[in-house]
């Protein structure tokens, strides 16, 4: 036993040593391409059976699907065009009439007809069923759209009242003899006995091949796995091109069955009655010949590659005998015992493979030693720039800090990405760090503005530039400044505030009271979000001016602007458009509560005064209100009505509210 597990290590370790040599393993190499090959062209074998049998099964449901839709369009037709004969008797609707016509040819196209009048209730139905004449159907979803629309139609599935069946049923409108709509005539047509759906079974789709029925709204009219009550909806099948064709597309598709697998599909329409008729074919069983013959293929495949692979191992051992010592001085020199190959061989393309080898070698010591030169050179020029500068490695770590960077931020190498990213503002660290990371995976140069809070609490403006470096087109890292904006971050502020901002009250001024006014229109357009304005002046205001003095109106002006601050919501803008004219936009706000806003508005101002030289000084407002409406071509459009608003305040006695 013991000389048997000896022998039994002594054959593995010899087998493994051979398999991890270089012989070895093109031995390996050689039946792992004869394997592909063999694979690959069984594939493509497989591949082109596969197109062929799509095509072919494609234009065998093409065909069927064709013969079903035309079979059922022509029997719905027939039928509606046999209600609108019948229909055409029965101006006036009447209980008994159906029963003494003599229709009894109706009954091979429909289990019953019923008579509706214009107000939906039953007034006849053929063969009698007790309980059903003088019902009103209103609820019904086909009632109303006969009564509405008036036209042919066929409805969607529903139980019958009376019946307790599922069924679908077809409608014609009736008229008088002045055209006038008077009810409807609709044919009874029971989903289970109908021979709407006989020719299904006639279908040459083999074993599992099946038909579905589908209405337009997505309800299930015949399904094989259909169960005797209302039909389900298309859902239930998770069938995305059916989906798509209750939109009106036609055509074909491979998919999921809902079952489990895959199948060919073709979808037609039937627009009579705005249904949908799908014919499944599943993949299994179309691709079942194909499979048989690809497996015989594959057998006589592998046999013929049993009895290659020895006789190509053979020729290999043979032939790559010398290359045993290469791949031992391969292995030395990557360990550094050797800086070259030094092979003694008369085979010319193993000299080849020898010298490209040792020059590639010294192309690269020398390109490690050339890097080596121009990182110091790099870091020097670096360190002596007075601006704050940083290199990383190809990972996003910062490897190398210049001393005005360090002075800048605290800040010394190594350090990550995870690290130094805590320090950048919350409101800019995601967008800064996704930038950071996307130039590290495509190697791309980033240029961002962001603040980043230092030791010390206080957020400094960043504007940092990074180049992706490459040395013989490999990306080694990235390089890049970091400026200190914080001061210009603040002026552009304050410029932007002037801009657009009265300097006498602080209200917004007319340009930026219009801009506000423009994106409050786009929310109005792009999502209905509403808003108000209010457009006013002050009443009498020209005595304070010119009896009180400039110094006095302006502090009036003031006073009116701190009342509007009073009466306004955070969201809302307040704005002195130039004299003594003011507006407010109030966004999300509707026209009854602007014109409580306005009121009270009017109030708090008229109850304010500024005393001066013993005379208390007031002003009043009349104020126009108007709200974003449909048809607004622009902000001009509900400017003009505030305006007009305003107007009429002034001529019915001035301190008023009008709306528009």
């Amino acid at each position: 036993m013991v000389a048997s597990l000896t022998i039994i290590e002594s054959l593995t370790a010899a087998l493994r040593r051979h398999l991890l040599s270089l012989r070895g393993r093109l031995l390996l190499g050689v039946a792992a391409v004869w394997s592909l090959l063999c694979v690959m062209l069984l594939a493509f074998g497989w591949q082109s059976g596969t197109l062929l049998v799509e095509e072919t099964n494609k234009v065998h449901l093409r065909y069927e699907a064709e013969l079903v839709s035309n079979a059922i369009t022509q029997k719905i037709e027939q039928r509606l065009e046999a209600l609108e004969r019948l229909a055409e008797q029965f101006p006036r609707a009447s209980s008994g009439a159906l029963a003494e016509g003599g229709h009894e040819e109706m009954l091979t196209l429909f289990e019953g007809l019923v008579l509706v009048d214009a107000e939906n209730t039953i007034v006849d139905n053929w063969p009698m069923l007790a309980g059903r004449n003088g019902r009103n159907i209103s609820h019904r979803g086909y009632a109303r759209f006969m009564r509405h629309v008036q036209r042919p139609h066929v409805s969607d599935p529903f139980i019958g009242i009376v019946s307790g069946k599922p069924m679908v049923m077809m409608l014609v409108p009736r008229r008088d003899a002045q055209g006038r709509y008077t009810g409807f005539l609709g044919g009874l047509v029971e989903i289970e006995r109908s021979e709407l759906f006989e020719d299904f079974k006639r279908l040459r789709l083999g074993d599992n091949g099946h038909v579905v029925v589908a209405t337009s709204s997505g309800r299930l009219l015949y399904h094989p796995g259909q169960r005797n009550d209302l039909p389900s909806d298309v859902a239930t099948l998770n069938d995305p091109a059916l989906e798509l064709a209750l939109l009106g597309w036609e055509g074909e598709a491979l998919g999921d069955t809902g079952q489990g697998g895959e199948a060919l599909k073709a979808y037609r329409q039937i627009w009579p009655a705005d249904w949908v008729v799908g014919i499944y074919l599943p993949m299994e069983q179309a691709y079942a010949p194909l499979a048989s013959v690809m497996q015989r293929i594959t057998q006589r495949a592998w046999w013929a590659l049993g009895l290659l692979l020895p006789l190509m191992g053979a020729l290999i051992w043979l032939t790559l005998r010398p290359l045993t010592r290469l791949a031992q001085q391969i292995r030395e020199l990557s360990l550094g015992h050797r800086r070259r190959l030094e092979i003694p061989t008369q085979m010319t393309e193993l000299r080849r493979v020898v010298d490209v080898f040792n020059e590639l070698e010294q192309q690269r010591l020398q390109s490690l030693g050339d890097l080596q030169q121009r990182e110091a050179f790099l870091r020097g020029i670096l360190d002596a720039s007075p601006q704050g500068m940083f290199v990383t490695d190809t990972r996003g770590q910062l490897t190398f800090v210049n001393e005005a960077l360090k002075e800048l931020l605290n800040i010394a190498p190594p350090i990550g990405l995870t690290a130094w990213a805590q320090r950048i503002h919350d409101e800019d660290r995601t967008p800064m760090v996704e930038a950071w990371r996307a130039s590290l995976r495509e190697h791309q140069d980033v240029v961002r503005q962001f603040r980043y809070v230092d030791e010390h609490g206080e957020t400094l403006w960043l504007d940092v530039h990074t180049n992706a470096i490459h040395v013989d087109g490999e990306f080694i890292g990235l390089v890049g400044a970091v400026r200190d904006i914080t001061q210009r971050q603040h002026e552009d502020a304050l410029r932007r505030w002037e801009a657009e901002h009265d300097p006498l009250t602080g209200l917004l001024n007319r340009r930026g009271f219009e801009r506000r006014l423009e994106e409050a229109f786009a929310a109005w357009e792009k999502a209905g979000t509403p808003s108000a304005l209010l457009l006013f002046d002050l009443d009498h205001f020209k005595p304070v001016n010119d009896e009180g003095g400039h110094a006095l109106g302006d502090s009036m002006l003031r006073l009116v602007a701190a009342a509007m601050g009073e009466e306004t919501r955070s969201s809302d803008h307040a704005a002195r458009q130039g004299g003594d004219e003011f507006a407010m936009l109030l966004p999300g706000c509707e026209s009854p509560r602007a014109m409580r806003i306005a009121e009270a508005l009017r109030a708090r101002i008229e109850a304010n005064g500024l005393e001066q030289h013993g005379k208390i000084w007031r002003v009043t407002v009349s104020i126009g209100v108007s709200t974003f409406q449909r048809g607004d071509a622009s902000v001009d459009d509900a400017m003009r009505r505030a305006d007009a608003a305003s107007y009429r305040a002034k001529a019915q006695g001035r301190n008023a509210v009008v709306s528009a």
